[in-house]
Order: C-alpha cells, then sequence, then structure tokens
C-alpha cells in the first residue's frame, strides 16, 4: 500500500520536474529571443549612430564653409563700401570746388552761352543781346569760331 503513493508521489514530483524544465526551457527561448531581438535593434541603433555622426560632420564642414565664405564677403563688401566712401568724398570735394569756382566766374557762363551761340550759327545781334556781351567781344568770339571751323 505504501508503495502506490510512493509511486504516485514520484510521478507527481517527476512531473513537476518536467513542467518546470519545461518552463525553464520556453522562458530560455523567450529570453534567448529577445535578446537576439535586442541585439539586432543594438547593431542597428549603432549603425543609425554611426550614419548620423557621418552626417553631422558633413553639416558641420558645409556651416563652416559657408560661415567662411560669409567671412569672406563681408571683408570684400566692406572693402567696397571702404573705396565707394572714398569715391563719393572726393566727388563732394570736387563738386565743392566746381560750385566755388561758378561763383567766382559768373561772366565765364556768358561767354560758354556766346560761344554756345555762335556755334549754333546765331546773328551777332542776338548774341549780344541774349549774352549781355560788347559787340567787339561777340565779333571776337565770330571770328574764333570760324578759324576754328576752317
Amino acid at each position: 500500500m505504501f508503495e502506490q503513493p510512493q509511486y504516485t508521489t514520484i510521478a507527481l514530483i517527476t512531473t513537476l520536474i518536467i513542467l518546470l524544465i519545461l518552463v525553464l526551457f520556453f522562458a530560455y527561448k523567450s529570453i534567448q529571443t529577445k535578446l537576439k531581438l535586442l541585439q539586432t535593434s543594438s547593431a542597428s541603433n549603432e549603425i543609425l549612430i554611426n550614419q548620423l555622426q557621418g552626417l553631422f560632420i558633413e553639416l558641420e564642414t558645409s556651416i563652416n564653409k559657408k560661415a567662411s565664405n560669409f567671412d569672406d564677403k563681408n571683408i570684400e563688401l566692406e572693402q567696397v563700401s571702404k573705396q565707394l566712401e572714398l569715391r563719393i568724398k572726393n566727388l563732394k570735394e570736387q563738386l565743392t570746388t566746381f560750385e566755388k569756382l561758378q561763383e567766382q566766374q559768373p561772366e565765364d557762363k556768358l561767354y560758354s552761352r556766346a560761344f554756345k551761340l555762335v556755334e549754333l550759327g546765331a546773328p551777332i545781334d542776338e548774341i549780344i543781346q541774349e549774352c549781355d556781351i560788347p559787340r567787339a567781344e561777340a565779333e571776337i568770339l565770330l571770328s574764333i569760331h570760324q578759324k576754328q571751323a576752317r
């Protein structure tokens, strides 16, 4: 009588051990599968990280080149600006000088106008009246123009 329960207990313990081994085996297989997935994911992430680092280096190089070009263009624009400022200053000085000359010699304007009228073939009376110069000076202008025309 004792032998049967003993066999039943042994069978039960054996069954429990086999079930425990099966559970541990499937747990091990599940963990092993998850570990392989993690390793694959890790390898994939490493590849992505390397690609991102490469792209970052390319982007950084491109930004540095553009910054350098910007600096070069900025220097060039500053030089052009300085040259233009100098030209403007020179032109202002020339304009001031020209205005002073015009103020000092208003009679020169009359003679310039008279000479233009002579070149256009205006009669001597019109030249005298328009430019308010003496007849003798108008005749001199006419003779100078005739000599130049020859």
